[in-house]
């Protein structure tokens, strides 16, 4: 990691994944109906918006490219900051496995918008629940994506504070989404708050902030003078492990 600038552009594909899924959802594909609608609505949906979905599935596949870039630059960032690569590389398996569950998904609902024409409503809201439900598949591999980062920087002491705590705090809303196996309607439904909105949006503001901070990092490693971005990351742990070390020297009794 000697060549800062091109660290800080691959911190900063973080942002980019997040702002890609943000569109491709939100602003693209159009609002679907409820989980718990009749086959023929989910059927008439595909029908009426097929486009639309299919530009939001590219839009979400290059999202993905974004992200396994990041998850790239995150993990070497992690086991600067760590020293060891046992955690960082669950950060980095979880990552994989979990991004996987996903695309599942994404290409199960690109089937669905394929051809939607002449194709049994059941089959077409079959292919909406797989997509759904693969993020109920990827909650332990990002529960573990979370927890193994969130350990590292509480541990390292290399970032603030809160973005460690962030960070543990998307971990622990993950399996909030297992409620979408149980119901189909209601706040724990895989469009509901709690089973849908709450780890999704805490998901992409961690995503977001860790993005952000090794973003700058790399950017101030680049001018003239400042230390690099591997010798910010190792002095600021050192930093943090004298001052528990000091700490813990003047609180023993005399």
């Amino acid at each position: 990691m000697n060549d800062d600038r091109y660290v800080e552009y691959g911190a900063a594909t973080g942002i980019v994944f997040v702002v890609l899924t943000l569109i491709g959802f939100a602003v693209v594909i159009p609002t679907p109906p409820d989980l718990n609608a009749p086959s023929q609505e989910w059927a008439s949906y595909f029908l009426s918006h097929h486009s639309a979905v299919r530009a939001g599935v590219v839009i979400l596949a290059v999202a993905f490219f974004f992200y396994i870039w990041f998850l790239g630059t995150l993990t070497s960032v992690l086991r600067i900051a760590s020293g060891t690569p046992r955690l960082p590389s669950i950060t980095l398996i979880g990552g994989v496995l979990g991004g996987a569950c996903l695309l599942v998904g994404l290409a199960a609902e690109a089937v669905a918008a394929y051809r939607p024409q002449g194709v049994d409503p059941l089959i077409t809201r079959a292919l909406n629940d797989i997509f759904v439900l693969t993020g109920v598949a990827a909650i332990p591999a990002f529960t573990a994506f979370f927890a193994a980062t969130a350990i590292v920087l509480l541990r390292s002491g290399a970032v603030p504070a809160w973005l460690g705590w962030l960070t543990a705090a998307a971990a622990v809303v993950q399996p909030l989404t297992f409620g979408a196996l149980f119901t189909k309607s209601g706040a724990f439904a895989g469009d509901g708050a709690l089973g849908l909105f709450v780890p999704l949006v805490v998901t992409f503001v961690t995503f977001f902030a860790l993005s952000a901070l090794i973003t700058a990092w790399a950017r101030n490693a680049t001018k003239t003078g400042n230390p690099t971005l591997t010798d910010r990351i190792r002095g600021a742990v050192t930093g943090a492990a004298s001052g528990a070390a000091a700490g813990a020297r003047e609180g023993r009794p005399s």
